[in-house]
């Protein structure tokens, strides 16, 4: 909220070298930094980054008012030039009455009804993975996630089974997510965009490749016409005042947005809980033996989820412990006051739900696995505002209903076939291409079930 007599106070924190600040740092490891600068200043810590002055945020309650009053008082992120090109003017980067009109086009396919009757067909997907595992071999199972991710949203979102082009698909998008994490802290974080680097060649390649995929589907449906109900008709449906369809580059843009997320969040997730059962042999126990008893070996349906509690708890224990989308950024479009500083317009203001998810005053045992913790009572549970996987305010995640869903059934459906176990010996790293992912994937092994 404004203050009619704004703070006095001025943040603290480091000042780095002069026109990078910060950056060396920042890109050496994010994650370390991020952290030692809200042990050692507090909520509000101030620090730079290529010369814009930046704070890092971190109580809850401050987090959600900002999150918020984007719109109002603070705005969206300045889009990296990976961000530019790979998104363009989607969700995710636009603002203001266009991006209303664009969630709100995109907003039923999303809606509780809507997703549920998608949930025979992820089963179905992940059934066919399952197949393709054999007792005793080791195989990357992030790789795996991401492919099986990838032709569900597909299927949901405009009802095309990508499987043939699985392996392409990946690799492209990877390229686009390792530029999205080198604009944040590789050497593409102070070039200009026109530097054609490496990273950037493929980058560019990578979204090419997935538009010709798109633009394929798309020619297809407009040749064809179609009685569909999915996204993409809707999209194609949509006029705008004047009666005119959407351009399509707009649908690219929206288009390529939602593939992205819709299936790289929830890959990344699974993984991270496959890697967690693994270290923690109790509940991965309890969570086999609710699904034995609840399903008695049949395939689960969309009405099962609310009936696995602990799986739910399980994905949202996980979640909490590796955040996918681990930090987030707001502008501050006036002068503000954030937990009694004062915040300057046009500072870059950091919000992480890696520290708020990490901190011991919101969770008890931070750094431990425990999904108990979401079945106590909602009194004895923690805040609500110290949750922030999906971020917050009116421009939270239009999937998570969709994800949380999606994460319940994959897992119900794989721990079904197989008990899937994560090599101990296998070194197991975060990395941060853009998302916060296996660096070098998971390599696991695995134990078929009678079926």
């Amino acid at each position: 909220m404004l203050s009619s007599k704004p703070a006095q106070r001025q943040p603290v924190g480091v000042s780095g070298f002069p026109i990078i600040g910060s950056m060396p740092e920042f890109a050496r490891d994010p994650i370390k930094f991020i952290t030692r600068l809200q042990n050692e200043y507090g909520d509000v810590a101030a620090f730079s980054l290529m010369g814009k002055q930046s704070v890092l945020i971190s109580n809850p309650q401050d987090i959600e008012r900002v999150l918020l009053e984007t719109g109002k008082h603070y705005g969206k992120f300045h889009p990296t030039y990976a961000m530019r090109t790979i998104l363009g003017n989607g969700l995710v980067t636009s603002e203001g009455d266009f991006w209303k009109r664009q969630r709100k086009l995109a907003a039923p396919a999303f809606h509780h009804q809507s997703i549920k009757r998608y949930a025979d067909q992820m089963v179905t997907y992940a059934q066919d993975m399952a197949q393709t595992w054999q007792s005793g071999a080791v195989r990357d199972i992030h790789q795996d996630m991401m492919t099986l991710t990838q032709r569900i949203i597909m299927k949901v979102l405009f009802d095309v089974d990508v499987l043939d082009n699985a392996a392409e698909a990946s690799k492209a998008f990877d390229d686009m997510m390792q530029a999205l994490g080198a604009d944040m802290g590789g050497i593409e974080a102070i070039l200009p965009g026109f530097v054609p680097t490496p990273v950037r060649t493929r980058m560019v390649e990578g979204v090419k490749y997935i538009d010709g995929l798109l633009l394929e589907i798309i020619e297809k449906r407009r040749a064809e016409g179609s009685e569909k109900h999915d996204l993409l008709t809707m999209l194609m449906e949509a006029r705008d005042d004047e009666g005119q369809p959407m351009r399509t580059e707009q649908l690219l843009d929206e288009i390529r947005t939602l593939y992205l997320a819709g299936h790289e969040t929830t890959a990344t997730t699974l993984s991270w809980t496959w890697f967690l059962l693994s270290r923690n042999p109790e509940v991965y126990a309890r969570l086999e033996s609710e699904i034995e008893q609840v399903l008695d070996g049949r395939a689960p349906t969309a009405e099962d989820v609310q009936q696995l509690p602990y799986c739910n708890a399980v994905i949202k224990e996980s979640l909490r412990c590796y955040p996918v989308a681990w930090i987030t950024q707001r502008i501050a479009l006036e002068d503000v006051e954030i937990g009694g500083y004062q915040v300057a317009k046009d500072t870059m203001i950091f919000l992480s739900p890696w520290i708020v998810h990490h901190d011991a005053r919101w969770y008890t045992e931070p750094d431990a696995f425990i999904p108990e913790r979401w079945l106590k009572d909602k009194a004895e549970q923690p805040a609500r505002e110290t949750y922030i996987p999906f971020g917050g305010g009116p421009h939270i995640c239009l999937g998570n209903g969709l994800a949380m869903m999606e994460g319940v059934l994959l897992l119900a459906t794989l721990l079904q076939h197989d008990h899937v176990s994560i090599l101990p010996e296998y070194p197991v790293e975060i990395g941060l291409a853009g998302t916060l992912r296996p660096k070098s994937g998971l390599q696991a092994t695995f134990i078929g079930r009678d079926r």
